[in-house]
């Protein structure tokens, strides 16, 4: 018998996502769209050319690696539909509507052992994967909608277009535009939950696992990402990752 799957749908008013766009992201942005076009320029003198070949043939290799990566995902994962898992498609649909987005989105669950949810965009179509342990800590730790920040969090990068196929280029290789990227996305998911407690349940998630959160010390926790937050060595740190430290992550939710 199949048991019941608790709701995490939150109802609410309409988010302007660009509001929850990260200081300084759109200087980021404009740095490495320069230093991109430069960097194209240089391969394509360096390769005589052969580099612009390349570009032009890019949308056809590009289509072919598409849909051979979609069949991956559709033969591997579970759809998440109005009949299968059913909350969480009716999260996904009213985080649409209070996003505003009309895409195409799916969602799959996918086994993996990390707890993690990533957003990717196959042509014209978004597809949002939550691994089957974000999932199950989300429940198992008696903190189900936190389950609705992460799914929030992954339509921010949709609603900001993070996932295009240029932002998606520009983001892996200057990893200050991914870092600003999801912090924005946060703010999305922190304005769709509306409520601090579910958005640092949701990173807390991610930060120690659903079977050590019960005996998690939140104060300890604040004071610790307040003392990363002020750590000047923080960001150093980081500068080499696509994702800000999560500690810090959680000082912004909380701030």
């Amino acid at each position: 018998m199949t048991q019941q799957f608790p709701e995490i749908v939150i109802n609410g008013d309409q988010i302007d996502a660009k509001k929850c766009i990260e200081e300084g992201t759109s200087f980021a942005k404009f740095l490495a769209t320069i230093v991109a076009v430069f960097s194209t320029l240089l391969f394509i003198v360096v390769t005589y050319g052969g580099f612009l070949i390349v570009l032009l043939f890019y949308p056809i290799i590009a289509a072919i690696m598409r849909k051979k990566a979609l069949a991956m995902v559709h033969g591997s994962g579970i759809r998440v539909s109005d009949k299968q898992f059913p909350e969480i498609q009716k999260c996904l649909i009213k985080f649409k509507e209070r996003l505003g987005i009309t895409d195409d989105v799916s969602v799959y669950i996918v086994e993996d052992n990390i707890a993690n949810a990533f957003v990717v965009k196959y042509g014209k179509k978004n597809v949002v994967l939550l691994t089957d342990d974000i999932i199950h800590g989300c429940i198992a730790s008696g903190n189900p909608k936190a389950l609705s920040f992460v799914i929030g969090h992954e339509l921010g990068h949709i609603a900001l277009k993070h996932n295009g196929v240029l932002r998606s280029w520009l983001s892996k290789r200057f990893k200050k535009l991914s870092r600003l990227d999801e912090y924005s996305a946060d703010a999305v998911g922190n304005a769709l939950v509306q409520d601090k407690t579910i958005a640092f349940n949701g990173l807390l998630l991610l930060t120690v696992g659903y079977s050590m959160m019960p005996y998690v010390n939140y104060e300890t926790v604040i004071a610790q990402a307040q003392e990363v937050a002020s750590n000047k060595y923080s960001k150093k740190a980081e500068r080499s990752l696509t994702h800000p430290l999560l500690l810090n992550r959680l000082y912004r939710i909380l701030r």
